[in-house]
């Protein structure tokens, strides 16, 4: 039952009424209503039914958990990590570039293969992708914030 206290807090202020505006068109205490939202206690069905009919909504919808918008791509990119995701492959890909670039083979003799490392021309590649990555990881976690305290309205 702790869906309904929170769905009654949501759907109260989303109807912009009060505690005391409910409750007054209930006929019960501010005290009733408040209890009902901090889930110390339960309306009855006639009353449920009223709520639902002053709310503009179902009792379903009272009762319980918001239903997942499924149409919602945008919201299941973000859901899923699509961002870090994105920045796990800029990580590997820079990386990658990183050493190939930084590495230098040469023949120092005949018949002779050297080879060295040149971290210079490695970080060209490493900092851009490692800062391209952490951004995409801060976009993704911003991005899933402001979709929670949406869903959370």
């Amino acid at each position: 039952m702790a869906d309904f206290s929170l769905n009654l807090k949501r759907l109260r202020k989303k109807s912009n009424l009060s505690q005391d505006a409910l409750a007054e068109q209930l006929c019960v205490s501010r005290q009733t209503v408040s209890s009902w939202e901090r889930g110390k206690s339960y309306p009855d069905l006639d009353i449920l039914m009223q709520i639902s009919e002053i709310l503009h909504t179902t009792p379903n919808e009272l009762l319980y958990p918001p239903l997942e918008n499924k149409g919602s791509h945008t919201n299941e990119i973000f859901r899923k990590g699509l961002f870090n995701k994105v920045a796990f492959a800029v990580f590997i890909c820079g990386f990658g570039l990183g050493l190939y670039n930084g590495s230098q083979a040469y023949a120092s003799a005949p018949n002779t293969l050297s080879w060295h490392f040149i971290f210079s021309d490695a970080l060209k590649y490493w900092v851009p992708a490692l800062l391209m990555g952490l951004l995409s990881m801060g976009l993704q976690t911003v991005l899933s914030l402001l979709y929670e305290i949406k869903d959370n309205e």
